[in-house]
């Protein structure tokens, strides 16, 4: 097992908070519900996850994809 370096004491200036969180204006954004059930659209990726991986050159294409750097979320 990997073990990640420890967390950096906590710096309040970075913390952002409500007053602090800044969101872009896009005045043109028409936000429209979902049309598709979620829970459908996650069982339509699994039936088709198989024969995706299987497509020639498709390790290639997404190791080509792949970051490079690791980092914790």
């Amino acid at each position: 097992m990997k073990k990640y370096p420890k967390r950096p004491p906590a710096n309040d200036a970075l913390k952002e908070t409500p007053e602090t969180l800044e969101f872009p204006v896009a005045p043109d954004l028409i936000s429209r519900p979902q049309r598709i059930d979620p829970q459908a659209m996650l069982r339509r990726i699994e039936e088709t996850m198989s024969w995706r991986n299987k497509r020639p050159g498709e390790k290639e294409r997404r190791m080509a994809e792949k970051i490079s750097v690791e980092f914790v979320l």
